[in-house]
């Protein structure tokens, strides 16, 4: 296969490639055609991955994607940062189909699997863009032109996962549909809950059933992905009588349910809690944030979902706080360690065990951390790929 085969066997030489990064992949893509074969094939691919996602070399080859807004523009940037060390190691633009967005508009990040990114935009209606940030292969998500005539159809929220069953990467988007005859009340339209599946390997939708009518979802800010399960903050029940708990989407199944919950015992105002999904020690985590009974500042309050679909498996897990000046949690680190957002727009590390607080020095003001494995997937199609991890 390789010319240079009289110095060293092709094994050998793909064991070296497997240590690479991905920049410097695309770069040894010029080195001849045979390399250029061996990098883009499909084989290859997985296991630079696969490698990338064992245990020992997981956390050398993690980022934290960032996204910021620029203190004097204002516009958004994204910055990656060693997992290890937290040090920057580049800011750049969006991607390139987001250039001009409105100042006030918001880019989110939806999560991201096998190094690639889901982004979305509620401006000019739903704009969902997959990219991935090592090789800044983009790719926008068609509409999806499914027609509802039984009423109208509004998207509540997205989420994007990956099928280890068909080995294929899924964005949903689950819709609220309504009546819209304009002599009802506002209280007498019936609203019922579909949902509609993007499957790269197709490039198209389909709509799928899914059992999630009276179920409300939140806010987009409030999701996480963790394992084959796309997780939603959700309003649960009937009206009026509603809980707060998580709606989860199974990405192989093409299913919904629901886990009602009351864990908001700790705080003031529990209707008023705060509250952001992220990933922690491999779980579908919660935390929930709001003011201290008796200082009046932010407390932290951790808990974790040892099984879907089971309320009772909610378990609580510490307690930070109270912290002055703080505005919101981004995510966690190694040790417990949490980043939060204070006032001021400045990305601070919190160590509980020392109750230490780091400014990070980040220029601009912090929106979103993700982290992620860099990768070679492309977004040409489905990849044959047993998922690892959640990154």
């Amino acid at each position: 296969m390789f010319t240079t085969n009289e110095v060293l066997p092709d094994d050998l030489i793909i064991q070296i490639l497997l240590w690479l990064p991905v920049v410097s992949l695309l770069r040894f893509k010029c080195v001849c055609k045979s390399w250029y074969a061996l990098i883009n094939g499909q084989n290859f691919i997985n296991k630079h991955l696969l490698h990338n996602q064992t245990t020992s070399n997981k956390n050398r080859n993690s980022r934290f994607l960032l996204i910021q807004r620029q203190k004097s523009s204002n516009d958004h940037v994204f910055s990656k940062l060693q997992y290890e060390s937290l040090e920057i190691l580049s800011t750049q633009a969006v991607p390139s189909q987001y250039f001009g967005i409105p100042n006030h508009a918001s880019i989110n990040i939806v999560s991201s699997i096998n190094g690639l990114v889901c982004l979305d935009l509620n401006v000019r209606g739903l704009d969902i863009v997959l990219w991935n940030p090592a090789t800044n292969e983009t790719k926008v998500v068609p509409k999806s032109g499914i027609s509802y005539p039984q009423g109208r159809a509004l998207s509540r929220d997205i989420g994007f996962g990956f099928d280890f069953k068909t080995n294929d990467y899924k964005v949903v988007n689950l819709l609220e549909i309504y009546d819209p005859d304009p002599e009802l009340y506002f209280y007498d339209i019936n609203y019922f809950y579909a949902a509609e599946v993007y499957c790269l390997s197709t490039g198209s939708w389909r709509t799928v059933s899914t059992s999630a009518p009276g179920y409300f979802i939140d806010c987009s800010y409030y999701r996480t992905y963790m394992k084959g399960m796309f997780s939603w903050s959700a309003s649960i029940g009937d009206d009026p009588d509603f809980f707060p708990g998580i709606l989860s989407f199974d990405m192989s199944n093409d299913a919904a349910w629901a886990c009602r919950s009351r864990i908001y015992s700790d705080l003031e105002d529990p209707n008023g809690t705060w509250r952001i999904f992220f990933v922690h020690n491999e779980l579908v985590s919660l935390v929930t944030f709001g003011k201290d009974r008796e200082r009046l500042e932010n407390c932290f309050y951790i808990w974790s979902l040892l099984e879907f679909g089971v309320k009772e498996s909610w378990t609580k897990l510490f307690t930070i706080g109270p912290l002055m000046g703080i505005e919101k949690p981004l995510g966690f680190w190694k040790n417990e360690s949490l980043f939060l957002r204070n006032n001021e727009g400045q990305l601070l590390l919190y160590d509980p065990l020392a109750q230490k607080i780091t400014n990070l020095q980040v220029n601009g003001r912090p929106m979103q951390m993700i982290t992620y494995v860099e990768s070679l997937i492309s977004l040409k199609g489905g990849n044959d790929l047993e998922e690892h991890g959640n990154s």
